[in-house]
């Protein structure tokens, strides 16, 4: 008989908050109680000698200074005020706060800089030592720097941020691979794609935090808000989903989607630096030195307008965005990278938390190029749990479903039971749900919602949304001209992917198993920190991954009779240019409505913006649509004369009456290639001038 192993003694958590309003004075005041072993805590919450703990300090306002494990060495009591409290020797500590201690400990012995202590060696944990023994040393995979020393920004490090819908991670390329970093903050790789604002503190929460704020909160929480980066405030897609939002959208001023909390509207793209910024602090602890450049992924169906939100989450949050990159390009690179594979012919079927891309992808070597894509940015794991969570209200009585769904707290509940039980659903058959007080029947008594879901059951009420993914797949496939038997590998991934009724079902369409050996969740991220380092290494004139992408949607302008006009057309290898001639008059402002999409509808597309420019005489003026090779558009501008013309393409959102005006009067389908014509008179009148 074995005994089994000791367990490891459960940690007290404590957070105390300094009345210091700054790092600095931290370092004046109190920097005298801190060592390199261990620290004296001065508090009247005192735990006895050996107590293990997990304690935060922060500032007055909340701002974390230090994070630490340790073990309680000797309680000292004292009436005066500042000499009672408890010794503390450290057992670990994470990077940031060992760069906090170098500091502290530089200034208290007048030292110019502080030399970064050793690499970690030996066995990872060694035993603890004494406060006065001297330095502890840390586990983490890189020396921390010196605060006292100035430190150069880490070039050859480059961040890859899978910004998610549901969770977002961040890898980085070291010691020879693509490496997912922890969050210390939420003990793992992943981070929920959470934003709150304590309206009582006046404070933004990000990840779980916010994430256990929702529960009483959803008001002021934003989840999956991925899906509206971008996007007008006024489209049709965004008025369909309001009704189904637990927070309120509004136009921010640009047009664009934001999220009014407190009468307050706060622009996505703000909201998403919150969390970038998170993404890369926890990066920056982990390998204790300052990054700021990144490669950011998109769902491979944004347009030019969304993929410009990402780029200004990015640059708010400060960072140095190298490249936007598709979702399933990063994964082809993190499935093919190191492989030496020979000219591989891969659909990339990515089903994550809110958006489904599909694209064939051919891989040689370590190069990439895209020669299908598609999507749906409003299909994934989210609308799995609202269809199940609404199957699962539906099974109570008239009385109590009523007032359940009238309370937006508790449909909350009920959504996070159904993400639960989807989740367990995927390895087993069948999954017990049980919301506790989910309403009250008649006579005013609490009602339980209590369901043992089978999969059959699941899968019942979510079929059509796995026929959704699989109907785009197969328009990838046949837009490239392609059929099944013409792939050589199949790669799922995304975290909804991992359903065996999406996976039973594309086996069934394609004929071939798909692989499944590529992390479903992680492969985004490593993809793009791949891509980041050879970006690094094309900087220095080294051979790098060669990545070819295609256009996901037509670009084009609107015609009259609110037609949709194609000047580039769905997957044109990027980067690309095309040049449109258009009629016009000297003395005359033009105007072009702008749009992205597939429909041959303008309105029924992601409207872009309006080209403004003027000419100097009547003639043909030349409009040159280019796109870049993350897929950003930028236009210019050649005047009947020859000159290039100051043209501005301005993204706000215009009023319903604008852009059927814009419509009305653009040219006739066809115009665009004649130059002028009587057929173009309407286009002169109001879109140049009477």
């Amino acid at each position: 008989m074995t005994s089994s192993p000791p367990t490891e003694p459960k940690k007290v958590p404590l957070r105390i908050r300094l009345p210091f309003a700054t790092e600095d004075e931290f370092v004046d005041r109190y920097g005298v109680h801190v060592g390199r072993g261990g620290i004296f805590l001065s508090t009247r919450g005192t735990k006895p000698a050996g107590t293990p703990l997990s304690f935060e300090l922060v500032l007055a306002d909340g701002t974390r200074l230090m994070r630490c494990e340790g073990v309680v060495h000797e309680v000292i009591e004292g009436d005066q005020p500042g000499r009672a409290g408890m010794t503390v020797r450290f057992t670990r500590i994470d990077a940031r706060t060992r760069a906090l201690i170098d500091r502290i400990v530089a200034a208290r012995e007048g030292a110019a800089r502080a030399e970064p202590p050793p690499p970690p060696s030996g066995p990872p944990e060694p035993e603890p030592k004494p406060v006065t023994s001297g330095e502890w040393k840390l586990k983490t995979p890189l020396a921390s720097p010196s605060a006292s020393k100035p430190v150069p920004l880490s070039d050859d490090l480059v961040l890859g941020i899978d910004l998610g819908t549901t969770t977002c991670r961040v890898a980085v390329f070291i010691e020879g691979a693509p490496r997912l970093l922890p969050i210390a903050s939420e003990r793992g790789t992943a981070m929920p794609s959470v934003v709150a604002l304590d309206q009582t503190k006046d404070r933004l929460l990000v990840g779980s935090a916010a994430r256990r704020y929702r529960v009483d909160h959803p008001e002021s929480t934003v989840a999956g808000f991925k899906r509206l980066m971008g996007r007008r405030a006024r489209s049709k897609r965004i008025k369909e989903l309001k009704a189904r939002l637990a927070f309120t959208i509004a136009p921010d001023p640009e047009g664009d989607c934001g999220i009014e909390i407190g009468g307050r509207v706060f622009p996505l793209p703000e909201l998403a630096a919150e969390l970038l910024k998170e993404l890369k602090n926890a990066a920056q602890n982990e390998l204790a030195r300052p990054l700021t450049r990144a490669v950011l992924c998109v769902p491979a169906w944004y347009n030019d307008h969304q993929r410009s939100a990402v780029l200004e989450a990015g640059r708010i949050a400060g960072l140095d965005v190298l490249r936007i990159l598709n979702e399933p390009s990063a994964v082809a690179l993190a499935f093919g990278y190191g492989k030496s594979l020979a000219r591989k012919r891969v659909l990339v079927y990515d089903l994550g938390g809110g958006t489904f891309d599909a694209s064939v992808v051919e891989i040689t070597g370590d190069d990439i190029e895209v020669v299908s894509t598609g999507g749906d940015n409003f299909l994934g794991g989210m609308d799995f749990d609202a269809r199940l969570a609404d199957a699962l209200v539906a099974t109570m009585d008239d009385t109590p479903r009523n007032r359940l769904m009238e309370s937006p707290m508790t449909m909350e509940r009920v959504r996070d039971a159904a993400e639960l039980a989807k989740i367990a659903l995927s390895d087993k058959t069948v999954a017990p749900v049980h919301v506790p007080f989910a309403s009250t029947g008649d006579d005013g008594k609490p009602v339980d919602l209590r369901v043992d879901v089978e999969r059959l059951y699941l899968e019942q009420n979510t079929n059509d949304l796995v026929e959704r993914t699989i109907e785009v797949t197969q328009v990838v496939l046949e837009a490239a001209k392609l059929t099944p038997q013409s792939l050589d590998e199949v790669v799922v991934v995304g975290g909804q992917s991992r359903s065996p009724a999406a996976r039973a079902r594309l086996e069934a369409v394609l004929g071939r198993k798909p692989r499944t050996d590529v992390d479903p969740q992680g492969a985004v991220a490593m993809g793009a920190a791949l891509l980041g380092h050879s970006l690094v290494l094309r900087e220095r004139g080294k051979t790098g991954i060669q990545l070819a992408e295609v256009l996901s949607a037509p670009i084009g302008i609107g015609v009259r009779g609110g037609g949709f006009r194609k000047v580039l057309e769905r997957n044109t290898r990027l980067p690309a240019e095309k040049t449109l001639t258009v009629p016009v008059q000297s003395a005359h402002p033009v105007r072009l409505a702008v749009f992205q999409g597939q429909s041959p509808k303008a309105e029924d597309n992601d409207y872009l913006g309006a080209l403004t420019t003027s000419v100097d005489r009547s003639g043909d003026l030349s409009l040159r649509f280019s796109v870049s090779a993350d897929g950003r558009l930028l236009l210019t501008a050649t005047t009947p004369t020859g000159k290039q013309a100051e043209t501005i393409f301005a993204t706000q959102e215009a009023s319903d009456e604008t852009t059927a005006q814009l419509l009305a009067e653009a040219p006739l389908p066809g115009d665009a290639e004649k130059g002028p014509t009587s057929r173009g008179s309407g286009f002169f009148k109001k879109l140049f001038g009477k």
